[in-house]
């Protein structure tokens, strides 16, 4: 049996440390794969409620995935603990108030270099839900299930689940051949699309139809962000980082062979039960 520690030893780490290896899945709402995304994630770590890193000299971090399988992100240099009182005010974070409010330990977490071609790649097979979230790894060797094609962004998890951060909607539209699976089933429907500036909660309401659908459309996006519409070219050109803000979605699919027209009459009963136009980003 293929195992992560066999890996991570064959790419290099010391497997004769004390090394505990960690699946982080938030129930509060928070999604971990968007904070390893976005850069918090590493800081989210940090913070714990108990002293779960004790006695640790690496951490081999992951991430929940379906199946209760979990995706290898990275071997952390655990270093100094301290002791806090939940998070400090001036963290500026997407989590605040969901996690990590009862913290009691912030831990120096440095990640180790040399297991890059492995990170987002390598799925592990996590044995049972109920199998705690952190354990030592040499008396819990895990499995490998898989190895994910380079430039491999999450699995397509349906059309009405998708709630795309702008980064990794152009990971999925600039990879075809690692993401053939999204570019297979968002060409294959037109529909209705949402756009939200998670930055203040605005929304656009816009929709795709012709040859290549919803994917056709979102290729517009991940060249610049704005695909061309004013509200949110306006939005960029003022504040270029904000951009990243925006999260993509699917309100609902349509056959492509509606017309034009069709498709549009459909946006705007979106437009009007969102109030898109009133109070978000849609000019009419």
């Amino acid at each position: 049996m293929l195992t992560i520690n066999k890996v991570l030893g064959f790419a290099g780490l010391d497997m004769s440390k004390s090394i505990k290896v960690a699946r982080h899945m938030d129930t509060r709402g928070v999604d971990v794969h968007e904070l390893y995304t976005n850069g918090y994630f590493n800081l989210y770590q940090s913070y714990q409620e108990k002293n779960v890193f004790k006695d640790c000299d690496y951490l081999v971090s992951c991430l929940g995935i379906e199946n209760n399988q979990a995706l290898f992100i990275g071997v952390y240099e655990v270093g100094d603990v301290t002791k806090v009182e939940g998070l400090p005010d001036h963290l500026d974070i997407p989590y605040r108030g969901k996690a990590k409010v009862h913290s009691k330990y912030k831990y120096e977490l440095k990640k180790l270099n040399g297991f890059e071609d492995l990170e987002g790649r390598l799925v592990i097979k996590w044995q049972n839900i109920a199998q705690a979230w952190c354990m030592k790894i040499d008396t819990n060797e895990k499995e490998v299930v898989q190895l994910l094609p380079k430039g491999y962004i999450r699995d397509f998890p349906g059309y009405l689940e998708i709630n795309l951060p702008f980064v990794e909607l152009q990971g999925v539209i600039n990879d075809p051949t690692a993401n053939s699976v999204w570019h297979r089933m968002l060409s294959s429907v037109g529909g209705v699309y949402l756009i939200v500036d998670t930055y203040n909660g605005l929304q656009y309401v816009g929709s795709a139809s012709g040859k290549e659908g919803i994917l056709g459309r979102w290729k517009e996006y991940a060249k610049n962000g704005h695909g061309g519409n004013k509200k949110l070219k306006t939005i960029i050109e003022s504040e270029p980082n904000r951009v990243q803000k925006f999260k993509f979605s699917i309100l609902q699919t349509l056959p492509r062979t509606l017309t034009k027209n069709e498709v549009l009459i459909e946006e705007s009963k979106y437009k009007h039960k969102l109030g898109s136009r009133a109070y978000g980003l849609n000019l009419n």
